[in-house]
C-alpha cells in the first residue's frame, strides 16, 4: 500500500519479439535475454522499488514514494519508466552474437488504499497492450477512459458473435448510376440493427470485427445475402439487368476457402456470376501480391 499522501506506480513490461528471439535461437538464448533484461530493469529503480518477473517475458515493476501530486508522480514515473525503455533498447549478447529486442510499458498510478493487486495489476497490463497497439517499443498511462474503452468493444464483441447468429444484420443497398443518371447497379452496405443499441454503425462495428476475425463469417454472411438478393432481382424484369457490388476485407480474401465459398454461393444460387461485383482495397496487394493475384484468377 502507498504511504499516506505519496502515491506509487506500477509498470508492466512486455518484449516485443521476444517469441521470435526464443523460436529462431532457441530457449537458452531465450533465458540468456531474460537474464540480462532483468539486470538492466534492477539497475534503473531506486531502492526502495520492486521488480519481479511474472513469467514468460513479462516483467513488473512497482515504484514507491512518488510524489503526493498526482501530475507530479505521474511525471517521476516517465521518467524511471524512459530510463528504463533506453536500457532495454540497447543491444544484447546472446552467446557472443549481437541482437536488439524492444520493450512495450503500462504504466498505473496508485494512491488509494482502496486499489486492489489485482486491479492495478490489470490497468498495467491494460496501458500495455495500448502501448502495443499504438506501434511498440514505447509507454502508455492508464486511464478509465481506456478501462471502459475496453469494456465496451469486449461487450460489443460478444454482441456481435451473437447478432451473427440471430440474423440481426441486414443490407442496405446504395444506388450506381451511369453518366445519364440510370441505375445501373447497386453496392450492398451491411447494417446492424441490434435489440437494446438500436442500429449499430458500422464504423463501430467493423473494426472490431476485422480485429477478431468475425469479418470472416461476417463476409460470408454478405456474400451469401448479396447473391440471394441478386437471385431475387433476376425475376423482375425492372431489376434484372442490375449488378451488385459488396466489400470484401483482406482477412476474409486471404482466408483459405474463400475462393469455394464464391463458387459454393454462385452455384446455390444459380445468378449470372458477372452481376457480382467484388470490391478489394488496394493495400491488400502490398502483401503476397503473388496469391492475391491467382485468387483474382480463379474467382
Amino acid at each position: 500500500t502507498a504511504r499516506a499522501g505519496e502515491h506509487g506506480a506500477l509498470l508492466f513490461i512486455d518484449l516485443d519479439n521476444f517469441k521470435d528471439i526464443n523460436d529462431t535461437l532457441g530457449h537458452d538464448r531465450g533465458d540468456q535475454l531474460l537474464q540480462q533484461v532483468a539486470h538492466r530493469l534492477t539497475r534503473c529503480v531506486r531502492g526502495a522499488d520492486t521488480v519481479a518477473r511474472l513469467g514468460g517475458d513479462e516483467f513488473v515493476l512497482m515504484l514507491e514514494g512518488l510524489e503526493a501530486d498526482p501530475t507530479a508522480a505521474a511525471v517521476q514515473a516517465e521518467v524511471i519508466a524512459r530510463k528504463i525503455l533506453a536500457a532495454l533498447n540497447q543491444p544484447y549478447l546472446l552467446d557472443g552474437r549481437e541482437h536488439n529486442s524492444s520493450p512495450s510499458m503500462g504504466v498505473a498510478l496508485f494512491g488509494d488504499a482502496q486499489d486492489t493487486v489485482d486491479e492495478l495489476l490489470k490497468r498495467a497490463d491494460l496501458a500495455m497492450y495500448r502501448a502495443k497497439v499504438e506501434g511498440r517499443n514505447t509507454l502508455r498511462f492508464f486511464d478509465p477512459q481506456m478501462q471502459a474503452s475496453v469494456l465496451a468493444r469486449a461487450s460489443l464483441e460478444a454482441d456481435l458473435r451473437l447478432g451473427l447468429q440471430r440474423d440481426e444484420l441486414v443490407l442496405h443497398f446504395q444506388p450506381v448510376v451511369d453518366a445519364r443518371a440510370r441505375m445501373i447497379g447497386a453496392e450492398a452496405l451491411v447494417r446492424w440493427r441490434h435489440p437494446q443499441r438500436g442500429m449499430v454503425s458500422p464504423a463501430d462495428f467493423i473494426p472490431v470485427a476485422e480485429q477478431t476475425g468475425l469479418i470472416v463469417p461476417l463476409g460470408q454472411w454478405v456474400l451469401r445475402q448479396a447473391c440471394e438478393t441478386l437471385r431475387d432481382w433476376a425475376g423482375q424484369s425492372a431489376l434484372a439487368h442490375m449488378s451488385l457490388a459488396i466489400n470484401i476485407s483482406a482477412r476474409e480474401f486471404r482466408s483459405a476457402g474463400f475462393v469455394d465459398q464464391v463458387r459454393e454461393a454462385l452455384a446455390d444460387t444459380a445468378i449470372d456470376p458477372s452481376r457480382l461485383k467484388l470490391e478489394l482495397t488496394e493495400s491488400m496487394f502490398l502483401h503476397d501480391a503473388d496469391e492475391i493475384a491467382e485468387k483474382m484468377r480463379q474467382i
